[in-house]
């Protein structure tokens, strides 16, 4: 791996490095690099760390670039003004890199063990990535809370509407009863009568038209939705769902059968890779003696079966590679058909939305031209009763009280009739309020599946954490155990008695978190390179042969940092000019 770094943190200078795979020292004095390189490298895996966070403050340009198995990665920056433009090729982006592939101070998990937190749910939930069911749930939740918000506003509505409607039930009767009451007296009050008539007409014509106009409206609407809707249907009659649906379940099918092909090839070229160290290993000390089976064996064997293993492990590799490149079409295909479906969805959805819209359009069409066929009938009434008074004499008087009465009953009643325009009649809003309750009953379901499923996957990944710390321990000869309880907190014991995690030794914590997040690097995330701060290396040269080993199995890359009066990379050399990547 090359790397190039100028004006990352505190390197204010162009560095030139070459890291052999393996483990690697980092030396620099304190305040001179170390977290710098080791940042910058990391920033290569996460968009979590910022330009801000890697340009040198005092610097208007800088990058980071590293070629790892012949592909150049980098991030670019440039001060312009009060801003930073960034160019970027990231090896991956994931948060996680943080989490597993740095062990530092800085590092979450360390600083949490380290203060004696045993709660490490967050840990095991992020590092599986099985947080995103969390989150998926707390979306939920959100979402449901404002759909309850909403309800509860249309249930306030409701008992609005339904207020409304016995006052609106209550003046009709007082309404009547004086109409009967004007009737009985019409012979003296014509004039009266007669005003009250052409105020009535001219409010039923006024009426008349706002209601003509709404109809014009409404139809328009009307036609416009049936063009969308039949737009919608032909786009989908063009679509088979069901060949789509079809061809991902044979795809996913023969994605499985090449993943479990892919599996198989994983452990033997793990198991040639370890054959192939231990006759490396045979070879270089010219063993005469078989290290399997303990036999005599001559020392010139150990080429030949060094070179059998090769050609295996080119073998098992090629093949690796086929499958590789197979999965990643036919990956790359399922989500082209899940986009497709996708798309489906949304139309069959917006063509159900339209066709309720049109049905609910159609309603207040019928509702409307009913209001106006009785609107033309009592305005036809009421021309002929005009005329009629008209022919007569009559003689002018003032408003009576029982009119100033009857007008403001009509007022209020017009008043309720607007409101009741504006929430909506009881009916259409008992409507609203069942579809919600639909809506909150389907997102209780899904959030109560989600948080079983979180808690099923957060089980399983609780004990593959138990078992492969427990296995590690071991491995490394610590003398004590570590377990995850049922509340998802990390308990340590020595000699079957549970010790607590704050009188542990710093050393005995680091220990710990180094093997929790060795576990999660192995088992969910693949990274090129892990970098350590050398002050969190407190084991012996035994332990840390052994941690050296195992990391080898996981990482190409292992970096060390290290304070000291100089500035270089172990085993490795600084690039000349020519050699500066692209």
């Amino acid at each position: 791996m090359q790397v190039r770094l100028y004006n990352v943190g505190g390197i204010n200078r162009e560095l030139y490095l070459s890291i052999k795979k393996g483990i690697s020292i980092y030396e620099a004095p304190n305040a001179y690099g170390k977290t710098s390189l080791a940042r910058a490298l990391i920033s290569l895996l996460t968009s979590e760390i910022t330009a801000e966070d890697l340009l040198n403050v005092f610097s208007d340009e800088g990058y980071v670039e590293a070629e790892i198995d012949g592909k150049l990665y980098y991030r670019r920056f440039k001060r312009i003004k009060n801003r930073i433009e960034e160019e970027k090729k990231l090896y991956m982006d994931d948060k996680n890199a943080l989490l597993l592939s740095y062990f530092s101070p800085e590092n979450p998990l360390v600083a949490r063990i380290l203060v004696g937190d045993e709660n490490i749910e967050w840990f095991i939930s992020a590092a599986s990535k099985i947080d995103e069911i969390k989150k998926k749930k707390e979306n939920l939740q959100y979402k449901l809370g404002e759909i309850k918000a909403t309800y509860d506003e249309y249930q306030k509505k409701y008992n609005e509407a339904e207020n409304y409607m016995k006052q609106l039930e209550a003046i009709n009767q007082q309404l009547e009863k004086l109409e009967k009451d004007r009737e009985s007296i019409r012979i003296n009050t014509e004039n009266s009568i007669k005003i009250t008539k052409k105020n009535r007409l001219e409010d039923l014509e006024k009426r008349l038209e706002v209601r003509q106009k709404e109809l014009r409206e409404k139809e328009a609407k009307e036609k416009r939705i049936e063009r969308e809707i039949e737009e919608l249907k032909k786009h989908l009659n063009s679509i088979s769902k069901e060949n789509l649906l079809k061809e991902i379940e044979e795809l996913n099918t023969k994605l499985q059968n090449l993943n479990s092909k892919k599996y198989n090839l994983d452990v033997d070229y793990r198991m040639l890779g370890r054959v192939l160290d231990e006759i490396k290993e045979a070879d270089e000390r010219h063993l005469a003696v078989c290290y399997v089976c303990g036999h005599e064996v001559n020392p010139s064997i150990w080429k030949e079966r060094l070179d059998t293993i090769k050609k295996e492990l080119t073998e098992v590799t090629r093949q690796r590679d086929e499958i590789t490149k197979e999965i990643n079409n036919i990956q790359s295909t399922i989500n082209t058909i899940t986009n497709k479906l996708k798309e489906i969805e949304k139309y069959e959805q917006q063509l159900t939305n339209k066709q309720k819209e049109l049905e609910t359009y159609k309603l207040e069409v019928s509702e409307i031209q009913k209001s106006i066929e009785t609107l033309q009938r009592q305005i036809r009434e009421l021309k002929e009763k005009i005329e009629e008074l008209d022919t007569k004499d009559l003689s002018l008087s003032g408003e009576s009280e029982l009119d100033k009465r009857i007008k403001e009953l009509q007022q209020q009643r017009s008043n309720i009739e607007l409101e009741l325009q504006r929430i909506g009649i009881p009916k259409r809003i008992m409507e609203e309020l069942q579809s919600f309750r639909k809506n909150i009953k389907d997102l209780e379901d899904q959030i109560s599946t989600l948080d079983r499923e979180y808690i099923r996957r957060l089980t399983v990944v609780k004990d593959t954490f138990s078992n492969l710390a427990n296995s590690l321990m071991r491995d490394l000869e610590f003398n004590y155990t570590a377990e995850i309880d049922e509340k998802y907190r990390i308990v340590i014991k020595k000699d079957n008695v549970k010790m607590d995690l704050k009188k542990l030794s710093t050393s005995e914590k680091t220990a710990i978190a180094l093997v929790l997040v060795l576990i999660g690097l192995k088992e969910y995330f693949k990274s090129p390179f892990f970098i350590i701060d050398e002050s969190f290396m407190t084991f012996d040269q035994r332990r840390f042969e052994k941690i050296q080993k195992y990391l080898s199995g996981i990482v190409d890359y292992t970096i060390i940092t290290k304070s000291n009066d100089t500035v270089q990379f172990r085993n490795e050399k600084l690039l000349e000019p020519n050699q500066i990547m692209g």
